[in-house]
């Protein structure tokens, strides 16, 4: 036995200092650390709802720091292939499991996605940039199912809860630092009839609405794991996190995302204890009269938008003007679209199409493209999120859980609502992180019941940091 091991070791050596003589380092060092998680994942799929998790540190390595386009455009499909894979492979290696985990969410994304496949049929005057339409509005959307799939325990929902909220602080710090040392920006970001705006924050995005898209979304299910931990070391790091992300979101000087992520916790307020909505109300009004005083842009920012001169702006080239522009475009195909890809979110810009730009508010942007058969069926589904996640709640018996699952809530109607001005759930990591969010919530009121109860470790017992 003793020999075959040598044997096995000496080979293995051998064949790596082939590998390292031909392909250099980095190539081969990658390819040992894709053998390596496959093999971690094998033993516990459920480690792997941990890749979409760490959504923000892929797409952030791979496209800005080392710089692989290829990788960087093709790794979170190649991902999800892998987590279907792992699915497959539960199926048949975990027998004594619940093979599918039904939600009452899954039909309706269903319904969406085959409205969306007919739509691509019916209206895409061109095939190919429909079918990369159609791939950016669903694709995100499977990670649904991988997280519904894929998780076993409340400990697994809240190691991924942890990893999103945890590169949300280095996220939030960055933007913060950002501020501080005044990062340069492009004109267009500010009007200049608004006055003295010294930057906008905006990470490691390309916009600050869209980090601060990203933040609205986290604040919530931060507010959520703060309320639910007993620990008081855990507890102080939780309010240490909201801390940052809420001075990153201030600096973001994003309009929009003070409003939703204002709306998202006035919703988990009256969730947990509506006598407490008037004294929320009343501290709100006090940190953002603090804010106006003490950061001068802010006050500039939201004055600004009662202006007659924002009215003039947004009526040229803003908000206004794409609207309208919009709503035209609307009535010409009212019923099936003008097809997917063909206008108003990232497809047709990268295409350089009919003249488009952003459209700025996803359920016309959606409307445009898809026409009212597409719209409706949006609505239909995110509706369906909002209220199947809200009766799914009291389903949750554990209250640790429970608050986990509020946060959560809260999160996904900043986003819906956040749609009105901005295309959310066209950026690839806003989407991902949404559905995977709503897949926790269902995964924690239906799905525990469906997993093998020997393999269910109770959340009491975990120990550790966050």
């Amino acid at each position: 036995m003793n020999k075959l091991r040598w044997t096995v070791l000496f080979v293995a050596v051998f064949i790596l200092g082939v590998l390292l003589s031909y392909l250099g380092m980095i190539p081969v060092v990658a390819l040992l650390g894709v053998i390596v998680a496959l093999l971690i994942l094998l033993a516990d799929y459920e480690k792997a709802t941990i890749i979409v998790a760490l959504f923000t540190v892929v797409e952030f390595v791979l496209r800005d720091v080392i710089a692989y386009g290829l990788i960087a455009s093709v790794w979170d499909e190649v991902a999800l292939l892998l987590c279907f894979g792992l699915w497959l492979y539960k199926w048949f290696v975990h027998r004594n499991q619940t093979p599918y985990r039904s939600s009452p969410l899954d039909s309706s994304l269903i319904m969406f996605m085959v409205v969306a496949v007919i739509l691509l049929f019916i209206a895409a005057p061109d095939f190919s940039i429909g079918v990369e339409g159609l791939r950016v509005i669903v694709q995100y959307m499977f990670w649904f199912f991988v997280i519904t799939q894929l998780l076993k325990t409340p400990k697994g929902a809240k190691r991924v809860l942890n990893i999103v909220i945890l590169t949300g602080l280095f996220v939030a710090l960055y933007g913060i630092y950002q501020f501080v040392v005044g990062v340069e920006i492009p004109a267009h970001w500010v009007d200049q009839a608004e006055g003295s705006v010294r930057t906008r924050s905006f990470s490691i995005f390309t916009t600050p609405n869209m980090l601060a898209g990203y933040l609205s979304l986290l604040i919530p299910v931060s507010v959520g794991m703060f309320f639910a931990e007993k620990n008081t070391k855990r507890k102080i790091y939780y309010a240490f996190v909201l801390a940052c992300m809420g001075f990153a979101l201030l600096f973001t000087m994003s309009r929009g995302g003070w409003i939703f992520c204002f709306c998202a916790l006035l919703f988990y307020v009256w969730m947990k204890n509506r006598k407490l909505i008037v004294p929320t109300l009343v501290i709100m009004g006090a940190v953002f009269v603090l804010a106006v005083i003490f950061v001068p842009s802010v006050a500039n920012r939201i004055l600004y938008l009662f202006s007659a001169d924002y009215f003039a702006s947004s009526s040229t080239g803003g908000r206004v003007y794409r609207s309208v522009v919009g709503y035209e475009l609307f009535m010409n195909n009212p019923i099936f679209g003008m097809g997917l890809g063909q206008f108003g979110g990232s497809v047709a810009l990268s295409h350089g199409i009919n003249n488009t730009f952003s459209m700025d508010n996803y359920y016309l942007k959606t409307a445009v493209e898809m026409g009212s058969v597409g719209l409706f069926a949006l609505l239909v589904l995110l509706f369906n999120t909002f209220y199947k996640s809200y009766k799914a709640i009291p389903k949750i018996q554990d209250e640790e859980q429970q608050n986990w699952a509020i946060g959560i809530l809260s999160g996904l109607v900043c986003v819906i609502l956040y749609n009105l001005t901005e295309n959310m759930l066209e950026i690839p990591l806003l989407s991902s992180y949404f559905w995977m969010l709503a897949g926790i919530l269902m995964f924690l009121a239906y799905g525990q019941n469906n997993v093998d109860r020997t393999e269910n470790v109770s959340i009491e017992s975990e120990s550790g940091s966050p």
